[in-house]
């Protein structure tokens, strides 16, 4: 396909594909850069955007790299001819060898307007990036929704870092835990993009499904409610396929397999309807839980430890922490133990 300067509104019927929508989106912003473009011009090309959604979607990944190009501090005429000489260069370049190498020329060119904004646009093996962060304070608790659809809740004091790209979407779980029900991502310009999950500990490939990743004392927990995930924890090793109800523990130190795990005594993913749910669960576990909602050290004496909690726990409204404590020692044999600095201690009477 040669990536000529569309002259009249295309059909619009979405039978294109994506490297050609692409091309198109390109030379349509090259037309409109070049600086003799008319009304006439601008009209066909908004027909062409409005003819189908694809067509939008190309037109905005392609306008994502423009406007970057016009946040960089004031250059001269001669920053602007660059970026415009490198969607022409590009517009070239894939009539001649392929949409991968153009796309690589924007990222060249795209570096070389920005100076000091180092790989702002490096081609690595996408083209744009949009990158969001998302944190929580101790005792807070996060839902959003994110553009693909992915309904994404973070636990108490976490952060993670969402990638999209036209290729992959990936979540960076930097600390902390999270529970995901991934998006059927109906508006992706390339189709439905693989779902990643990333810890330093492991890879998750989601395969369409709700699951928990969870960052804590140098290893990571999975917890699957359905769907599947398959394990990604070196490069030469096969995945481990997770299905629903599985656990697994991936710790880190050292080159070895998911661990599958089996622990009834505490449901993982009750916090994102707001609660801790507790059966015949041990009290030291419990209290570790606990102690991940209270700002202040919150511990259990070993004489306590193997006493047993079963509850539902609620996590919002006023001091969820101090309610809980107070339901456990209206029904166990413990008492509260105040040190300095706030710290409270769970200690059998």
């Amino acid at each position: 396909m040669k990536a000529a300067f569309p002259s009249t509104p295309l059909t619009g019927d979405g039978t294109a594909t994506a490297a050609e929508l692409l091309d198109q989106a390109i030379a349509w912003a090259v037309r409109l850069g070049s600086g003799s473009a008319d009304e006439k011009t601008h009209d066909e090309c908004g027909a062409w955007r409005a003819a189908h959604p694809s067509h939008e979607q190309a037109w905005q990944q392609v306008q994502a790299v423009e406007d970057t190009f016009r946040q960089v501090p004031r250059m001269g005429e001669a920053g602007g001819a660059l970026a415009h000489g490198a969607l022409q260069a590009a517009t070239r370049l894939r009539a001649q060898q392929g949409r991968r190498r153009a796309l690589g020329v924007l990222g060249v060119m795209g570096l070389a307007v920005t100076g000091g904004m180092a790989g702002l646009f490096v081609w690595r093996e996408q083209p744009w990036e949009s990158r969001t962060d998302y944190a929580t304070a101790v005792g807070e608790r996060k839902r959003v929704t994110l553009a693909d659809g992915t309904e994404l809740n973070l636990n108490t004091g976490s952060e993670v870092q969402v990638i999209f790209s036209p290729r992959r979407r990936r979540i960076l779980l930097r600390r902390g835990e999270l529970f995901v029900r991934t998006g059927a991502d109906d508006g992706s310009l390339l189709g439905h993009r693989a779902f990643w999950v990333e810890t330093p500990h492991a890879r998750f490939e989601a395969l369409g499904t709700r699951f928990g990743v969870r960052e804590q004392d140098d290893q990571t927990r999975l917890s699957m409610t359905e769907g599947r995930v398959a394990i990604h924890t070196t490069v030469d090793a096969q995945p481990v396929v997770a299905q629903a109800g599985d656990g697994y523990i991936v710790r880190g130190g050292a080159a070895q397999p998911p661990q599958r795990i089996v622990d009834r005594s505490f449901e993982p993913d009750a916090w994102t309807d707001g609660a801790l749910v507790a059966r015949q669960m041990r009290l030291d576990a419990f209290i570790a839980e606990l102690a991940r909602y209270h700002a202040t050290p919150l511990l259990c004496d070993a004489d306590a430890a193997s006493l047993r909690v079963s509850g539902v726990f609620q996590l919002s409204g006023p001091d969820p922490v101090g309610r809980a404590l107070e339901a456990l020692v209206r029904t166990l044999p413990v008492r509260l133990d105040r040190g300095t600095g706030g710290t409270l201690t769970v200690a059998r009477r």
